[in-house]
């Protein structure tokens, strides 16, 4: 029970900070990081800020658990692209 408040109080806060500094730096990292075909209009505040919260939020609660997430996709990424990498190698190209 402690846990899920500490996380509700944590996801309000970033969720606060972020909509109010999206119209800063904020806003303005994710006009330039998203391409055009992924730009909705206003809604894309709400969606990265509430993503923000939640990620901001669950490394708080659970730092080791989110690190060792982010640590076996690096690890799954990598091995994807050496796969991919060494099956293009492997192929003819005419």
């Amino acid at each position: 029970m402690t846990e899920t408040l500490i996380w509700l109080v944590v996801f309000a806060v970033i969720l606060i900070m972020t909509l109010r500094s999206w119209n800063g730096g904020l806003g303005r990292f994710f006009e330039r990081r998203t391409p055009q075909a992924f730009r909705g209009g206003r809604d894309d505040r709400w969606i990265w800020c509430i993503a923000l919260a939640v990620l901001g939020a669950t490394f708080i609660v659970k730092p080791i658990s989110m690190l060792m997430t982010l640590l076996l996709l690096a690890l799954i990424i990598w091995i994807g692209f050496k796969v991919v990498r060494w099956g293009l190698s492997k192929t003819k190209t005419y």
